[in-house]
């Protein structure tokens, strides 16, 4: 599982899970406004997710899963629950990942993300989807399974993103899958479910201490 790939990119993730009021007729940009309003109203979030990863020239699947919560400004924790137990955690000023596999883990310093990925920036307050991405309405329109599809290219050449498909769904209206496309063509999907918003959290909800006998890189 690609942890690195999914901290960064996953801060925009859970902002677009957040639900939008139904509207017909709404251009994509108009959509995208609505989220950017529900994003400054909204104060955390928690829900399930499931992750498959594509490669090209593969066609085998990488999959995971677990549950994601995030709080403003900065407080998160992204915890997979399979294949591998894996922990990521940020306190607004370090970022901590865990591989039980490996029985490492790493610690960044927070403010190596703020100014250099779009997709922190929006997460922290500091970004807006319109003025980072360029929206339209997917290739297709619609999804099979009926929802709406928006696709976001950022304005500026990103070094690990091509683009962003999102679907959007009914009852209520929300984000019911992300897809992150690299520039080789890997396609990373997100899926969330038992989506909760502002829920109560413990206060250090987003602490994590590994085992005694841990390697700890980057302190």
């Amino acid at each position: 599982m690609d942890f690195t790939r999914i901290w960064r990119f996953g801060l925009l993730l859970v902002v677009l899970l957040w639900p939008l009021p139904a509207a017909a007729g709404e251009d994509p940009e108009e959509l995208v406004r609505r989220l950017q309003e529900v994003y400054d109203q909204v104060t955390g979030f928690r829900a399930e997710f499931t992750q498959l990863t594509a490669v090209p020239m593969s066609r085998r699947q990488r999959e995971g899963g677990g549950t994601v919560i995030f709080r403003k400004p900065h407080q998160m924790r992204w915890e997979y629950d399979y294949p591998d137990h894996q922990v990521l955690v940020g306190d607004g000023r370090e970022v901590r990942l865990y591989f039980a596999r490996s029985n490492q883990m790493l610690i960044r310093d927070v403010d190596e993300y703020l100014d250099s990925d779009v997709t922190y920036a929006f997460f922290s307050g500091s970004g807006d989807i319109l003025r980072d991405f360029e929206v339209e309405a997917g290739p297709a329109g619609q999804d099979p399974a009926g929802g709406r599809l928006l696709r976001l290219t950022p304005r500026e050449l990103h070094p690990q993103v091509e683009y962003l498909d999102l679907v959007l769904g009914e009852d209520p209206f929300f984000i019911r899958r992300l897809e992150i496309v690299d520039h080789f063509g890997s396609v990373t999907s997100l899926f969330f479910s038992r989506i909760e918003l502002d829920p109560e959290l413990e206060p250090d909800f987003y602490r994590f201490e590994p085992p005694p006998d841990t390697e700890i890189i980057g302190r």
